[in-house]
């Protein structure tokens, strides 16, 4: 390339242009994967693990790639050529592979083999492309000004990311998106196609470079920096997701944060700002410890706010420290791969062994640690006369050390419960506590809670009368509406009840003998936890017969209709709490599903409760478009082991029969509910349903 055109805008739209589609084929493999696993909010980190991998393969490839020969010239094109074809392909194949694919052995291999059948070969040649764009304009010259194209490639990245959730997902069916993406990467060809074809070939026209200058390169810092950053942002991810709210717009919020944090370190604004951003990341650090220790994790507000601090100021500060270590040009590909080789283990350390290794969600404290003590490292490296004091740095060190691994192991919240069990598996973390209450009369009893993150999904009080009683939301202005309302169980009549969520297995409470209750649960855990005894004992209590389905709700559903099964009288619906929405359970074709299921008299009960999503419009538009009746009730909180909830009960045919506790609870007002458009399994979206305050 000549001088003149070294100085065009055509590398910096490459290299814009390839990061916005390894950023956009990021949530549409995720958008595609999410029902074929259950719309567990894991899928999105062992899909970040999974890019994260795929982009050391690109890195490694444009370190090999560098210094090309004419004859490969037209090599990459094609290759991107290939790529192009290989997505249009995909977008025609797309339902076989998803097919191919369901799994409920192993979940997290088939989450990796279902990225790599849908994106392997594009991303890795979409990852290399900033590398080799800035390789080739190097050249073997001695260029200050290259480094700033990485910063370009992150910005790509950030507008890839964060248009998909508000101007594609919602507008643009999951097909079509294929199929976009397919033309863009052929339109990424052509444009790199012509930047290829303006670069000299630097196998011939290398210009020699001067000796580099003695410099103080912490080559290690190339490693370590980026595994500490990545496992950051997926422990970060995973304790938002886990142990606090599994709202999946935050994954991409998060994500978009740390790409920014590389924008700015990788800048002049990182470098002039260093010991200010040094001190904002200790600030976010002592923040999140508090928020973990003495606020409460569970406060999503805080905890979302703290997050957040910490992605981007330690991550600005990680960040541009790796850019005041970046080497002469000649190792530039080497820099970049040992970049992805540090992020691609931090990774998988945190997305696949952590989960593996750890009860909880054991790897944020840990990353809170590792920021502290290389936080320390650097602070101590910083002032000058410790430099002449090996001695004393290595003791201030240990002691910082020491003192911040205390704080952390002892900072956490406090809680009069005892745990009786704890495990964590892909689908999240699960646990049982114990606690002794008063029950007025009746004396003090043990009360055994369930917790999936920090939502209950089950509550049972040992001893005490209310230990065969309807608690949590499933009381009898809450769930119990929904089978004691039915005609057939006002006149004792056998039913058949369906539930989709199996939590404690509360709801069998309400079983009597003859009646059937079948819960589908397609977290292994939960079913472990509610069939054992000295937990819960609400299956082992009721007279009804119980069948427990494990895997997706709606998947088994599909193969129960197609079998022939008897219909449901009541069917409830209690997968949308914690925030965790599966949009595959949320759609048209979902709604459709539950009324061929369901009895002509039949019940669809909805718990709605929803910490940060409205999904009263989402019951409307499935009333209005199915031609049903909704009926929308806040329970009341009926004793200390009941909450207040929200339900929604639709029929086919008008509502003529009243429940006797109908006058405790509050009526929806259907007309103040705004309108929304149901979406279908191919396009629409839950994020215009999000409560912003």
């Amino acid at each position: 390339m000549g001088a003149g055109s070294r100085h065009s805008y055509l590398p910096a739209i490459t290299v814009f242009t390839g990061s916005f589609l390894l950023f956009l084929m990021q949530p549409v493999v995720g958008r595609t994967l999410l029902p074929v696993f259950g719309g567990a909010a894991a899928v999105w980190v062992i899909c970040l693990a999974s890019f994260q991998a795929l982009l050391l393969v690109g890195y490694f490839y444009a370190h090999w790639f560098r210094d090309f020969k004419s004859t490969r010239k037209n090599l990459h094109p094609a290759l991107l050529l290939t790529a192009a074809l290989s997505v249009m392909l995909v977008s025609f194949f797309r339902t076989a592979i998803v097919q191919f694919i369901q799994s409920p052995s192993n979940v997290l291999l088939w989450v990796v083999l279902g990225v790599l059948c849908f994106a392997a070969l594009p991303y890795v040649l979409l990852a290399a492309g900033s590398t080799l764009v800035q390789a080739w304009l190097a050249g073997g010259e001695s260029r200050s000004d290259i480094y700033h194209l990485y910063a370009i490639s992150n910005i790509g990245s950030f507008a890839g990311l964060l248009c998909y959730p508000f101007l594609i997902e919602p507008f643009v069916p999951v097909g079509i998106q294929w199929y976009g993406l397919a033309a863009l990467m052929l339109l990424y060809a052509v444009v790199f196609k012509r930047l290829i074809s303006q670069t000299r070939d630097v196998s011939e026209h290398r210009v020699q470079a001067a000796p580099e200058p003695e410099q103080e390169v912490l080559g290690w810092s190339w490693f370590v920096i980026p595994a500490i950053s990545s496992f950051m942002l997926n422990a970060v991810i995973a304790h938002m997701f886990i142990d606090v709210t599994p709202l999946p717009l935050l994954w991409v919020a998060f994500v978009a944060i740390f790409l920014l944090s590389y924008v700015v370190g990788f800048s002049r604004w990182g470098v002039r700002l260093l010991k200010l951003w040094g001190l904002l990341a200790f600030a976010s650090l002592v923040f999140a410890i508090l928020v973990r220790g003495v606020i409460g994790a569970g406060s999503f507000g805080v905890s979302c706010a703290a997050s957040a601090a910490l992605l981007m100021f330690c991550g600005t500060w990680m960040h541009t420290v790796l850019f005041q270590n970046r080497p002469e040009h000649k190792r530039l590909t080497r820099f970049y791969l040992m970049l992805a080789a540090g992020g691609a283990v931090g990774g998988v350390l945190s997305a696949v062994v952590a989960p593996n290794l750890f009860s909880s969600v054991l790897e944020y404290p840990l990353v809170l640690g590792s920021c502290g003590l290389l936080l320390c490292w650097w602070a101590l490296h910083a002032i000058a006369f410790v430099r002449a004091r090996p001695l004393f740095m290595r003791l201030l060190l240990l002691l910082c050390g020491s003192a911040l691994f205390f704080v952390i192991s002892a900072g956490g919240r406090r809680s009069p419960s005892r745990v009786s069990y704890q495990k964590r598996n892909f689908y999240g973390s699960i646990k049982v506590t114990r606690t002794i209450e008063s029950f007025g009369q009746e004396g003090n009893h043990e009360v055994h809670y369930l917790w999936c993150g920090q939502t209950t999904h089950g509550i049972q009080a040992c001893g005490s009368s209310l230990r065969n009683k309807g608690t949590s939301y499933y009381g009898e202005t809450g769930g119990g509406i929904a089978v004691a309302a039915h005609p057939k169980f006002k006149s004792a009549q056998p039913m058949t009840v369906g539930v989709v969520g199996l939590g404690a297995g509360t709801m069998a409470c309400y079983g009597r003998a003859q009646d059937l209750y079948r819960f589908y649960e397609i977290n292994p855990l939960v079913i472990e936890v509610a069939i054992n005894p000295v937990l819960f004992t609400y299956l082992q209590d009721t007279p009804a017969r119980v069948d427990l389905i494990e895997g997706d709700a709606r998947r088994m559903m599909e193969i129960e209709q197609a079998a022939g099964d008897p219909l449901y009288d009541v069917l409830m619906i209690d997968a949308y709490t914690g925030d965790a929405v599966p949009c595959h359970l949320a759609t048209r074709e979902a709604f459709e599903l539950y009324l061929n299921r369901l009895a002509p008299d039949g019940i669809l009960a909805m718990h709605v409760s929803n910490w940060h999503i409205d999904l009263l419009p989402l019951c409307k538009a499935a009333a209005k478009d199915l031609n049903l009746v909704p009926y929308g009730v806040v329970g009341v909180k009926e004793n200390s082991l009941s909450t207040s909830a929200v339900w929604v009960f639709m029929t086919r045919n008008k509502f003529t029969y009243r429940y006797p506790l109908w006058s405790q609870v509050r009526e929806i007002n259907w007309e103040k509910v705004r309108a929304f458009n149901l979406p279908t399994d191919d396009c629409g979206s839950l994020v215009s349903l999000i409560r912003w305050r």
